[in-house]
């Protein structure tokens, strides 16, 4: 699994260097279009966990089709991990959110 870039944090960090010292106008422009770039990115992040929701919302739906795109959209948004539920000593699943959404939320 590749690693997650934060793009909103590289597009802050981008524009405080424009903000914090003096430089040539064409490099505080790259600087600038960097920043831009990467706050672009963050806003596409967001825009995909966003329809993600939306999807998995559809899963009252009775059509078919969209109660099993509805399930994809949760399973890109949540995971299941086992933990010891019942005296009994079964194994019990509880949905978590994946981690790669947790940091794209920011939690």
């Amino acid at each position: 699994m590749t690693e997650r870039i934060d793009h909103a944090r590289l597009a802050r960090e981008n524009l405080n260097v424009v903000g914090s010292r003096p430089m040539l106008p064409e490099v505080a422009s790259v600087t600038a279009t960097a920043a831009l770039v990467h706050a672009t990115l963050a806003l596409v992040e967001q825009q995909r966990i966003a329809n993600l929701i939306s999807l998995m919302q559809m899963q009252t739906e009775c059509d078919e089709t969209t109660e099993y795109l509805a399930g994809e959209a949760m399973h890109a948004l949540i995971d299941f991990e086992r933990t010891p539920a019942t005296p009994f000593g079964g194994p019990d699943e509880h949905p978590v959110i994946r981690s790669d959404i947790r940091e794209g939320l920011g939690l």
